[in-house]
């Protein structure tokens, strides 16, 4: 017995050191201290893996460069194949979990959730791990962009929503009531509801599409529209047409370079 604890001793400690170090990474989490619990959250699966260690001819550090045994090399290979897949999932659902926590709450800022990116990535980084988060990247600058273009929107649709009040008082006026031309008064009637202020699902349009751009269409059409058939001009204020249109130009050309005046930008919307 003692012979056999001898010759398995370091596969017995690395188990133990694996299983503990993972324990300890869901603790870090339950604490909110998620960088250092993804870095131990991948060490202690290595641990387990060095706890196999001689079945290894030759072993280089953590970025897991090994010779091995011939009758093992396709289970070793695949083993780290999961342990990659594992971490790839585990990193994916704490970063989008925060982006996606109470994002429109100043406690929760954009500062804090690039930080926890740029963390986690180059955590597995310095780990040897070669992960790609291209797709965890693509989700964050869909919700990136998108609190940074929709509260700007407000003051277009709460604009032409003004407008379209005074449009239905001229309306009113000139049909009078009871309504004298009824035919004429659902011409009018019907002008004034082709004029949109809003649109639904803006998130998806976000996602899939570029939410700035429909926003300054909608203005655009709403403006010709109220002054072509109500004589009505419709205007609002140069920064906001600005802003729009050059967060439009991020939508075009994805994906975003985070700076931190684009990141001052989302927290400063968040907290007004």
């Amino acid at each position: 017995m003692w012979k056999t604890i001898i010759e398995v001793w370091e596969r017995i400690l690395f188990s133990i050191v694996g299983f503990t170090l993972i324990i300890y990474a869901l603790r870090l989490i339950y604490l909110e201290k998620i960088t250092t619990a993804s870095a131990v959250f991948g060490i202690g699966f290595l641990s387990f893996i060095y706890a196999n260690v001689s079945r290894f001819k030759k072993f280089k550090g953590l970025g897991f460069e090994a010779e091995l045994w011939e009758d093992k090399q396709k289970e070793a290979a695949d083993l780290i194949d999961r342990l990659r897949f594992v971490v790839s999932i585990y990193t994916r659902e704490i970063i989008l979990g925060k982006v996606k926590q109470g994002r429109l709450g100043p406690a929760n800022s954009w500062k804090d959730r690039w930080k926890l990116y740029n963390d986690l990535i180059s955590e597995h980084t310095v780990l040897g791990q070669k992960i790609d988060f291209a797709d965890v990247k693509k989700e964050m600058d869909d919700y990136f962009l998108f609190d940074l273009t929709y509260p700007r929107t407000d003051k277009i649709r709460r604009a032409i929503s003004e407008k379209k009040n005074v449009a239905q008082q001229k309306i009113d006026a000139e049909f009078g009531t009871p309504i004298r031309d009824i035919s004429k008064h659902r011409v009018r009637v019907t002008q004034l509801k082709s004029i949109k202020d809003r649109i639904e699902n803006p998130l998806e349009t976000s996602a899939s599409g570029n939410l700035a751009q429909v926003y300054l269409n909608i203005f655009n059409t709403a403006k010709q529209t109220l002054k072509r058939d109500f004589d009505i001009n419709l205007q609002i204020e140069d920064e906001i047409i600005e802003t729009l249109e050059e967060l439009s130009q991020l939508y075009q050309h994805r994906p975003v370079v985070i700076t931190n005046r684009l990141i001052q930008l989302a927290d400063n919307t968040h907290q007004a």
